[in-house]
């Protein structure tokens, strides 16, 4: 008997470098962690530990935060 992959939706945190102003608002909000500041653009370091808030998305001012949500199958 053949086992099928199973498909895994996760939540990914993207940042579009382009819109990011590098201010860092979201860095300060994050009560996780999950963002830094990397040459002069916020960069999601932690993104395994993403709690889904979503304060980052709601309160960038460049709107350059959104959730990407990606089905893996493994």
């Amino acid at each position: 008997m053949e086992i099928s992959p199973s498909p895994t939706i996760l939540m990914e945190v993207y940042i579009d470098r382009i819109f990011c102003n590098g201010c860092g608002k979201c860095v300060d909000l994050c009560s996780m962690g999950v963002f830094k500041i990397v040459n002069k653009k916020a960069e999601a370091a932690r993104a395994q530990v993403c709690i889904g808030c979503f304060k980052c998305r709601d309160f960038c001012p460049t709107h350059a935060i959104a959730p990407r949500w990606v089905m893996r199958v493994s």
